[in-house]
């Protein structure tokens, strides 16, 4: 992976799903106010979970999805389908995992798993004038990164 960073190879990953799913590019770091936007957002990265002495160190990269969907105050199905869409797509990192179909990490990185934080979406907000509702996914990917030789 040629001067590529693990914000890269994130991004990579999941602009390919959110082309089947979003109306809009997939947005890093930022939240659109508009229907069908799906938003990368980091929490953290290179977190060390456990260090080897003379090896590298286990390591988390965590990060949120934000889906954006329509909003309903009204006796209807808008909220239950937004929900079960959000909820398809923790399904879809459930998925990569058990596959074992992860980002393209530095070479130096070996990805040993993928997980959402949680059982069911966030409702993150709500713009009830704008008819708009956030769903957040938090996930973590691990991975295993050697030291560079000095």
């Amino acid at each position: 992976m040629e001067n590529k960073t693990k914000h890269d190879a994130m991004v990579e990953f999941f602009k390919e799903k959110t082309k089947d799913l979003a109306t809009k590019i997939l947005g890093f770091n930022f939240s659109e106010e508009r229907e069908g936007g799906i938003s990368f957002v980091t929490n953290y990265s290179d977190k060390v979970r456990k260090r080897y002495i003379r090896r590298g160190a286990e390591k988390e990269y965590g990060f949120s999805i934000i889906i954006t969907k329509s909003y309903s105050t009204n006796v209807d199905n808008v909220n239950l389908e937004a929900m079960n869409f959000a909820q398809k797509f923790m399904e879809w990192v459930e998925a990569q995992d058990k596959a074992k179909n992860y980002p393209q990490f530095p070479e130096n990185c070996e990805i040993r798993g993928m997980e959402n934080l949680q059982n069911m979406p966030n409702l993150a907000s709500i713009n009830r004038e704008a008819g708009l509702a956030r769903y957040m996914i938090q996930c973590k990917l691990i991975y295993f990164e050697q030291e560079e030789k000095r």
